[in-house]
């Protein structure tokens, strides 16, 4: 019956070791030996048995071989090591500053922040932490090797320390060498979670204000749609749209929101929220396809809200406004010229610079040439004008600033699609990157089968203009961004 039954769950013979009565490398001779401060074991040299068993293999660099990465944590046993395992006494296998120096300081330096990240603290919370902490207290009157002296003075100047108290002095800690104190060190690792886990542990890591100054790289996103974007992305505000590649440090540094929809324009209580965000400046217009849509009374109505709106803070320009000659009559083109007419005026008479769409017709009677012929009887010639996802060729171009030589184009995503748009790159490659501002368009625009732009894609553009261009990604930067200031007349 399976109620009788039980499991044999007794082990077979001899196959349990017989019970060590003490830790392996452990002594029996009492008045040599010291406790380990990790185990329960007592050795004769307490600090090679902890180097040895208790510490990632490279923390004590000078007995251990680094081809083999086995800590050995005596010189004499290195040296029949070298004999034994690899038939030379060569140098090569053993540890050199210029060779290893370098590497094993990152590789402290990746030991700590895990350490850290593992108890956890700040990386510059280590030091407090073992003050602090009363474990700590069995290092009390520590001091380093004197054979550890070169190697402290190494991990100072590489990450660029200057220790406030001697270099010997290990507890209590006062500075990040201090950390690097065996019995220190082993502490910390047992008060992880895991801790056995790094004895194995290896990651090289350049500390950050010490090892490499990354290079700012500021950006600014000369047009995008706020209030669409966070519809589409459901974000109640913008977010930090700052990161880290390898060797520099993206940021956003303005925004030019267009808000050319009417009814979305933002009321006096949101546009106070908004501009909370110190990074976001504002456009307000009516975009061409609005006037077909609506009736002229409706559309008149927009046109006296648009004057008191340009006069609120932190409105930088008008539009976007212009021409959209796609699925429009002669009629709605007539209309748009009109009201397109109107917003000129009103940028005129308060100097504000133009955002202009112009999308439609090619050829002798483009868009772009009723466009211009509207701004030339209405703008003086040195008017500022942002000539809005500029995907023309290069006679348009040329066009465009003899009659507005003060005139920037917005590049946008459309030049990371060449399979989708393929003469955008030769346009860009023959203007002057001087005449050139970044723009996404956010959210309509996205690259890489992504569904919805965003500003950080400005970055991209920048890389991409760069590579055209064959400068460097800060001259496309500080270019651009320039370009951006100066044409929306930003103080920064």
């Amino acid at each position: 019956m399976m109620d009788d039954f039980e499991p044999d769950y007794e082990p077979i013979e001899g196959e349990i070791p017989e019970p060590r009565s003490t830790i392996r490398g452990s002594s029996k001779r009492k008045s040599k030996v010291q406790s380990c401060p990790i185990c329960q074991g007592r050795f004769t040299n307490v600090r090679r048995h902890v180097i040895c068993s208790h510490l990632p293999w490279y923390t004590s660099p000078l007995t251990a071989c680094w081809t083999c990465k086995l800590q050995l944590a005596q010189e004499k046993l290195v040296q029949v090591h070298m004999v034994n395992i690899h038939n030379s006494q060569e140098e090569q296998h053993k540890f050199d500053t210029l060779q290893h120096g370098k590497r094993w300081t990152y590789l402290m330096n990746g030991l700590l922040d895990d350490i850290a990240k593992r108890i956890p603290v700040k990386f510059e919370g280590l030091i407090k932490f073992v003050q602090k902490h009363s474990d700590f207290s069995i290092c009390s009157g520590g001091v380093h090797h004197w054979s550890d002296m070169p190697l402290l003075k190494l991990f100072n100047e590489v990450n660029i320390y200057k220790p406030s108290h001697l270099l010997h002095s290990a507890y209590p800690p006062t500075d990040p060498h201090s950390l690097l104190h065996w019995k220190i060190l082993a502490l910390l690792i047992a008060h992880t979670e895991s801790g056995e886990n790094l004895v194995t542990f290896e990651r090289e890591l350049e500390l950050h204000p010490t090892q490499r100054t990354k290079h700012l790289v500021s950006l600014v996103d000369s047009h995008f749609h706020l209030d669409l974007y966070l519809k589409e992305t459901r974000h109640s505000g913008l977010p930090s749209l700052t990161w880290d590649e390898t060797d520099r440090h993206v940021e956003i540094q303005f925004l030019i929101s267009n808000y050319c929809f009417p009814r979305n324009w933002p009321s006096s209580k949101d546009r106070h929220q908004l501009r909370k965000d110190k990074r976001l400046m504002f456009t307000f217009g009516i975009h061409p396809r609005m006037v077909a849509r609506e009736t002229r009374r409706q559309m008149e109505s927009w046109l006296s809200d648009l004057e008191v709106l340009v006069e609120a803070k932190n409105v930088c320009a008008i539009g976007e406004c212009g021409l959209d000659a796609q699925q429009a009559s002669e009629r709605d083109i007539s209309r748009q010229m009109e009201v397109l007419d109107s917003q000129l005026q009103l940028a005129k008479a308060k100097q504000l610079p133009v955002v202009i769409h112009c999308r439609g017709l090619s050829g002798e009677d483009s868009t772009d040439d009723r466009c211009l012929d509207v701004m030339r009887k209405v703008l003086e010639k040195d008017h500022r004008i942002h000539r809005h996802c500029f995907g023309g060729n290069i006679g348009m171009y040329r066009k465009w600033k003899s009659y507005f030589p003060n005139c920037k184009f917005g590049i946008s995503p459309f030049l990371l699609m060449e399979e989708k748009y393929p003469d955008i790159r030769s346009t860009v490659c023959n203007m002057d990157i001087n005449d050139i501002i970044i723009e996404t368009d956010a959210p309509y625009l996205s690259n890489k089968g992504g569904r919805t732009g965003c500003p950080s894609m400005t970055y991209d553009i920048a890389q991409k203009l760069a590579n055209l261009f064959n400068v460097s990604l800060m001259e496309v930067a500080c270019v651009t961004t320039s370009n951006a200031l100066k044409l929306y007349n930003i103080k920064h």
